[in-house]
């Protein structure tokens, strides 16, 4: 189909931002970081704090004006560094375009269209997507076909759940055999204790136990450099509790006590694990683990497809029986000042491996810092989970 089919636009009007992301038509596509609820309690939480331009950059269909492609950006200044960059602030684990069911390029138009927006973007030094799927939902992503395009460090990790919600089945199958008699070893110990209870809770009931959650967190693996990072997440955590439907708070009780939680969406027929943690004075008993194990057993009965562990690579994840996915990442350098960056972090990090780890001296090693420091900030809000 000829690119001259759709044309290129950069939507800066909050107004117009809002219609494009928050409207989920039945014929687009979205990763469960780019639904509609999602990004709206985004652009609430951290697009309105002023911290830089908040923007949605779209194709559209030339004779009607609808949006067949949308990807919601935003400006902002690090290191000296003008960047592009998705709507994450640590918070969204895959970053990619809201996508019509009718949209459907060959890879020479997509790179057309693309180049066409790349030129329309704002000033900046450097756009880069990190954390990209392959397929929104049913549809390849026409992103993977653009240049600049190389695997993420991050990677997606699925549990697909049987249609027949078959969930003692599943974990005869998936789960790691040690892991699985561990768990029942300790599950029989804290039902010895008490009665141990667990449900899924949202909106108002879901509030107290997510406060209770977030805190252990937060004594665990909070730090002075990341805590302001920390608090921004769970903010925003809190806000789609109040202000969305696809929030979920799994609650383990003894006795009525809570020891153990998680958190995530529930998306379709999808569950995104976002945040797990205990209270300290049970952490012999795993109730982090048991707190999953039973809310996969909930999700199975009530027809979910996949649980997914999303990003990060705890070792309990695999003890699960998760599928690991590729996931990628989009960088191209928009100035001569962000191309030399690109080719120095590269190059940096290429001597870095060379020299066993130690950074290198000098401009490259300025450079590889900063990519450090860019690393630690995707995952300081979200990667600070415990089972």
């Amino acid at each position: 189909m000829a690119t001259s089919n759709w044309r290129v636009a950069i939507r800066r009007d909050p107004d117009e931002v809002t219609r494009l992301v928050g409207v989920d038509r039945a014929d687009l596509e979205r990763s469960p970081f780019q639904r509609a609820q999602w990004l709206e309690t985004w652009f609430g939480a951290y697009g309105r704090q002023g911290s830089g331009e908040i923007f949605a950059a779209s194709i559209e269909d030339a004779t009607t004006g609808e949006p067949v492609f949308v990807l919601p950006l935003m400006v902002e200044s690090r290191g000296g560094i003008v960047r592009i960059s998705a709507w994450d602030g640590g918070v969204s684990d895959y970053n990619g375009p809201v996508l019509s069911k009718n949209f459907a390029p060959g890879n020479a138009d997509m790179r057309r269209l693309w180049d066409e927006l790349v030129h329309a973007l704002p000033a900046a030094d450097l756009l880069a997507l990190e954390k990209v799927p392959s397929a929104i939902g049913a549809i390849d992503n026409p992103l993977l076909a653009v240049d600049g395009v190389s695997l993420s460090r991050f990677t997606r990790h699925a549990l697909p759940l049987p249609d027949d919600g078959d969930f003692e089945a599943l974990r005869a199958k998936r789960f790691d055999p040690t892991h699985r008699r561990t768990l029942a070893k300790k599950r029989r110990k804290l039902q010895n204790k008490g009665r141990l209870e667990f449900a899924i809770v949202s909106a108002e009931a879901a509030a107290e136990p997510l406060d209770r959650i977030l805190a252990w967190r937060s004594e665990r693996f909070s730090t002075p450099s990341r805590a302001e990072e920390m608090r921004r997440c769970e903010d925003f955590y809190r806000s789609l509790c109040r202000e969305t439907e696809i929030a979920r708070v799994g609650r383990l009780t003894l006795d009525g006590r809570l020891i153990a939680g998680c958190f995530g969406t529930l998306t379709g027929a999808t569950f995104q694990l976002l945040a797990v943690a205990h209270d300290a004075e049970f952490k012999n008993w795993s109730p982090g683990l048991l707190a999953i194990e039973s809310s996969i057993a909930l999700m199975c009965a009530q027809g979910v497809t996949v649980y997914d562990f999303t990003i990060g690579d705890e070792p309990y994840k695999l003890d699960f029986g998760v599928e690991i996915e590729k996931l990628y990442r989009l960088e191209t350098g928009l100035t001569r000042k962000g191309r030399l960056y690109l080719f120095l972090r590269d190059r940096a990090r290429w001597l870095k491996r060379l020299l066993g780890g130690r950074a290198p001296a000098g401009a490259a090693g300025s450079v590889v810092a900063d990519a450090g420091r860019e690393t630690s900030r995707e995952e300081s809000g979200r990667r600070a989970n415990e089972a």
